[in-house]
């Protein structure tokens, strides 16, 4: 474990599909029982941060569900320690500032202007934003 990650929750889940390139994603709960998927909407309820890079379907996905993780992030709007943080449609985890947004993250590094870039954040199990 890198110095800064501290896994609170694990799970693991075997992946629906190659999700090699999908380190530090969000994923999702699949339609078939014990699978996870990415997320693929911002209305996706993540299960937490995909850890490993699972190489085909029926892979081990290690997911971080509460703790420290490493996360790619959209951050064509800047996120600032301390941000609260959801679902983008592409499995990132974005800025969310309105009411009903879903919510699964806080920003403990900041990102300027860049999508795919990697910073440290605290994970849980997600919550709407409320008003």
């Amino acid at each position: 474990m890198a110095a800064g990650e501290h896994h609170v929750w694990k799970e693991s889940y075997l992946a629906n599909a190659d999700l090699s390139a999908k380190q530090f994603f969000l994923v999702k709960r699949h339609t078939t029982e014990k699978q996870c998927a990415l997320v693929a909407a911002t209305t996706d309820i993540p299960i937490g941060i995909l850890q490993n890079k699972p190489a085909a379907s029926g892979r081990e996905a290690e997911i971080v569900v509460a703790g420290r993780s490493k996360a790619e992030v959209e951050a064509t709007t800047d996120i600032a320690i301390g941000d609260k943080l959801g679902p983008d449609a592409n499995g990132r985890l974005i800025k969310k500032t309105a009411n009903n947004d879903i919510v699964c993250a806080i920003a403990e590094q900041a990102a300027t202007a860049a999508t795919g870039e990697i910073i440290e954040v605290t994970v849980f199990p997600s919550v709407w934003l409320g008003a």
